[in-house]
């Protein structure tokens, strides 16, 4: 584990905490949680008794295995070794050292906060390596299941667009979409302007922030009005 995962792993707990703190408020029974990583959000949700089902996208193998051996026997949890887009098609996935940062989205190199985290990482660059890997779409993966009373949470590092882009018609059934917005401009192509206009079209609106405890981002929910 790098050290700045080391560094940022209380800070997570913390802020995950919070949100599920907060959405204990809410009538939600499901959970959909893309981009899971390691399930650091996932694992403080568990703590909200009247969520019956929780499906679990993540796209990185080898994180994906720890994902899997953390939680393949809980049986209210389905695990998806997939990435999520805005169609099925097949897209090269971007891995970094720091993998909580893996990504579709095209990194902006002139970014200042990558520039930060390369410091961190003692690297010139937060880059490893990248596969080919086949794309889903929240439309087709739940055709066939109600997302009533469902947060959708999505943390996909400048991807975000893109999932909900994929989601236009199960956004019609779910109340509450859950999104991070990064600070300092990471990701080419990455404006959360775009992504909450898109989101006001469907008849959402932003009903609370959770800004990270090191202020470098902040998760924002949103509920249909």
């Amino acid at each position: 584990m790098a050290l700045i995962e080391k560094i940022f792993k209380p800070l997570s707990a913390l802020h995950h905490r919070r949100i599920s703190r907060y959405l204990n408020k809410l009538d939600i029974e499901k959970i959909i949680d893309i981009g899971a990583h390691k399930g650091e959000f996932l694992e403080n949700m568990l703590k909200i008794e009247k969520v019956n089902s929780f499906y679990a996208f993540e796209p990185q193998k080898n994180i994906f295995n720890e994902l899997r051996e953390k939680f393949s026997k809980n049986e209210k949890i389905t695990l998806f070794n997939c990435a999520m887009d805005k169609e099925i098609t097949n897209k090269k996935l971007r891995i970094n050292k720091l993998s909580m940062t893996s990504s579709l989205a095209e990194i902006n190199e002139k970014s200042i906060y990558l520039k930060i985290k390369n410091f961190l990482l003692f690297s010139k660059s937060n880059f490893e390596s990248e596969y080919g890997i086949q794309t889903n779409t929240v439309d087709k993966i739940f055709e066939n299941i109600s997302l009533q009373k469902t947060l959708l949470k999505i943390d996909v590092e400048g991807f975000e667009k893109n999932v909900i882009e994929g989601s236009q018609i199960k956004l019609k059934e779910i109340p509450f979409v859950l999104l991070e917005n990064q600070f300092g401009n990471h990701y080419k192509n990455n404006n959360f302007e775009d992504i909450i206009k898109l989101l006001s079209k469907k008849n959402f609106e932003i009903c609370k922030k959770f800004i990270f405890p090191s202020l470098h981002y902040q998760d924002v929910l949103f509920k249909k009005i």
